[in-house]
């Protein structure tokens, strides 16, 4: 676009007689103007580049591959922000340890690509039933992990519940129904993050003991 523009102000100012005498004196400052104003769209259009590489570079260090949720870094990180926070200002904060019943039946019996859709079409699931506030993230394998910020426990196990048995009544191709465990913890005096997800996780392996498909607290 800037040669024609060139072109075709050297024709123009030819034609009309003007630049018989000094042409370069018009011709040269022209076309620094345009060289000029290249460059600079090129940087700003270099610098949009490299913004937008750089923020796909930081949801992919932050993104499960498989589920599309925040990945175990990044859902430990929202959990040590919220929990300094619940410190800080006095607030609750629970967290809540989901488990997908009889996982390893799953992948033995229809293979690990159903096994991986069923986990998918789970997390999908959470996301959409918790929220605006909470946060869910994939911690391992058939493992999500709940911060749910300002939310004392009797609240947590509501939500919890809630979401036990949207997903007991959820079809899941390619295999039909499927379960979950869950534990519940709230944030205590004298805890720090490892031990609020301790109690959790505790109460989650209690729920598997007693029969899975139930939410426990503690």
């Amino acid at each position: 676009m800037g040669v024609t523009l060139l072109a075709s102000y050297v024709h123009h100012r030819f034609v009309m007689g003007i630049e018989k005498t000094e042409p370069y004196q018009y011709i040269v400052p022209f076309l620094v103007g345009i060289l000029f104003g290249a460059g600079f769209s090129a940087l700003i259009g270099l610098h949009s580049s490299l913004k937008e590489k750089e923020k796909k570079l930081k949801e992919l260090a932050s993104t499960d591959p498989l589920t599309g949720l925040p990945n175990r870094r990044e859902i430990m990180n929202f959990l040590d922000f919220e929990f300094n926070r619940a410190k800080r200002n006095g607030t609750p904060l629970s967290v809540a340890v989901i488990d997908l019943d009889d996982f390893k039946f799953i992948n033995d019996t229809y293979g690990h690509v159903a096994g991986d859709e069923v986990l998918k079409s789970l997390a999908s699931l959470i996301r959409r039933n918790l929220r605006s506030t909470d946060m869910v993230g994939r911690f391992g394998g058939e493992e999500f992990v709940v911060v749910m910020p300002d939310t004392p426990l009797n609240t947590a196990v509501k939500v919890m519940e809630r979401l036990r048995r949207v997903v007991e009544e959820t079809y899941f191709e390619p295999i039909g129904s499927v379960s979950i465990s869950v534990g519940v913890a709230q944030l205590r005096e004298g805890d720090d993050v490892s031990n609020l997800l301790s109690r959790a996780d505790g109460k989650l392996y209690q729920a598997k003991r007693e029969g899975k498909n139930r939410v426990l607290a503690g």
